[in-house]
């Protein structure tokens, strides 16, 4: 099994770990686990939290989960979730992908308006089905038949632009470079077991994607968020395909943001890390905007379709900002 760097890669520098929680800030964590069933389809399974920390230490005031099972077509076979939602079952039968997040809106409505960590679930599940190809070109499903460049869209991100490091070689080898990455640490710090909710092991051959969002007390108010990808290979080593940070600054009246920079930790190709200049776009802009516009014109080989999903979720800390303790 080739290791760390044998495969094309963009940047390798993990974060060490998330940084520690501090009174006056409430901290949103996610995870969405993508598991392969025996008929081909997808198993999606995730959590989610918010902690609020004070002065005398951290307390939870929301949890959600979902476990959702899709077909070889990522058509919606079935959906629990806690809390538990009568409008859920209007999305089974729904195809897990484009328009998939309208379906959300249209069937859970008071979750999109009040953005509940069970609407940040859903929302994530069209992103863990499409990453969800990772893991076949990991166990060489993908590679085992010669792939056409003319059956892919290039140029829809930086790091599927037309003269990149995957097209290319799928132009002129018929196949995709394999993205070895760094091997994944531990991202909670030993001193703070409650930074992030429990999160067990992943499986062989499994996936996941590890998501936070933190807004922290201020004027104007700090904003840190990341999110990981990582797989599991055959010999059971879990590494990191994707991982980006950003920082901002938040406006406590109009949630408007600024000085927000996006940092690339983890990406496969070399082409990936120039998408993080287009974080800065969101400047000026208020987080209730930000599904919209990121959806709207965060577009073409200037952006990256994960970092894209980071900036989206920018959109929680008007949520967020109602649950900071009192200063």
């Amino acid at each position: 099994m080739p290791g760390p760097g044998d495969g094309a890669t963009g940047v390798a520098n993990p974060i060490a770990t998330t940084p520690p929680r501090r009174p006056g800030s409430v901290r949103r964590t996610s995870q969405i686990d993508i598991a392969r069933d025996d008929e081909g389809g997808l198993v999606l399974a995730g959590a989610a939290r918010d902690l609020r920390t004070n002065d005398t230490g951290g307390a939870v005031v929301a949890l959600a989960e979902v476990r959702a099972s899709l077909d070889y077509l990522h058509t919606l076979v079935s959906l629990q979730t806690s809390p538990a939602e009568s409008g859920s079952a209007e999305l089974v039968g729904t195809h897990v992908g484009t328009g998939f997040r309208a379906a959300v809106d249209a069937a859970l409505p008071q979750h999109r308006e009040r953005s509940t960590p069970l609407y940040l679930l859903l929302d994530e599940l069209p992103v863990a089905a499409l990453i969800s190809g990772y893991a076949l070109l990991y166990r060489g499903d993908l590679n085992r038949r010669r792939m056409d460049a003319g059956q892919v869209k290039a140029d829809i991100c930086s790091g599927w632009r037309s003269d990149g490091t995957m097209v290319v070689s799928l132009r002129t080898k018929g196949s995709m470079p394999v993205p070895y990455g760094p091997p994944a640490n531990r991202l909670e710090p030993a001193d703070d077991p409650i930074s992030w909710h429990e999160i067990g092991p992943l499986p062989t051959g499994a996936m996941r994607r590890r998501r936070l969002v933190e807004l922290i007390e201020g004027d104007p108010l700090d904003v840190y968020a990341m999110f990981r990808d990582t797989h599991v290979d055959s010999d059971g080593a879990e590494t990191i395909l994707h991982e980006y940070s950003v920082t901002a600054t938040l406006d406590r009246e109009t949630l408007e943001l600024s000085r927000t920079v996006a940092e690339p930790h983890v990406l496969p190709w070399t082409e990936c890390p120039a998408a993080a200049a287009s974080a800065s776009r969101l400047d000026g802009h208020s987080v209730g905007e930000l599904r919209r516009l990121v959806g709207r014109e965060f577009r073409g080989t200037s952006t990256c379709t994960h970092l894209n999903d980071l900036l989206r979720s920018l959109a929680d800390l008007s949520a967020l900002r109602l649950l900071l303790p009192p200063p």
